[in-house]
């Protein structure tokens, strides 16, 4: 066995199913994935106990279905593609439909800051672009969020959304220009 910290994510998980699935490895992919896990369902679902979930069903399903990867892509696309479809199914079993004015400032208080000029820390920005991305349809919201702040290329969101990759660069190019107009509305 290899030194677990320089060894990929694929030839990890190959060591994992040829182990007939040992815990100690399995717990290495789980450290090496469970915060991008976390973010990209927390972007999704948007609350924290949901993403929580999602991160268990993940991880779960992983090891169910270990052997459905048949290593043609990298395990994070295939580990995307779960958090992706986990995601989406929990949304739809809770029926739950989010509203913009419940995770925003009173008031919409960052347009106001960014309109008065006042100086505005790196936090206050990253919320205000988040704040922005909820009011996306969501399958521009998923897009921009992969390709912005996962920096996935479009052939990456394609595998896990099985959406066309030009479909995904007009979704992206929409979702930048609503972002604009909604962060600086002049």
């Amino acid at each position: 066995m290899r030194n677990k910290e320089t060894i990929s994510d694929n030839d990890l998980f190959k060591e994992f199913m040829d182990s007939g699935k040992a815990n100690h490895l399995f717990n290495e992919i789980i450290n090496r994935f469970k915060f991008k896990i976390y973010h990209q369902a927390r972007r999704i679902v948007l609350i924290h106990q949901d993403a929580d979930e999602v991160c268990q069903l993940v991880f779960i399903k992983l090891w169910k279905h270990a052997d459905s990867f048949k290593f043609q892509s990298q395990l994070s696309s295939f580990i995307y593609r779960i958090t992706y479809n986990e995601s989406i199914s929990l949304l739809k079993r809770n029926q739950k439909h989010y509203n913009i004015d419940d995770y925003l400032d009173k008031d919409g208080h960052y347009q106001s800051m960014v309109t008065q000029g006042e100086t505005i820390s790196s936090d206050e920005i990253l919320k205000n672009l988040i704040s922005a991305t909820l009011t996306l349809p969501e399958k521009q919201r998923l897009v921009f969020n992969y390709r912005y702040f996962d920096e996935l290329s479009y052939k990456e969101i394609s595998d896990i959304t099985g959406t066309s990759e030009s479909a995904l660069k007009a979704s992206y190019h929409f979702a930048v220009e609503k972002i604009k107009k909604i962060i600086n509305p002049d």
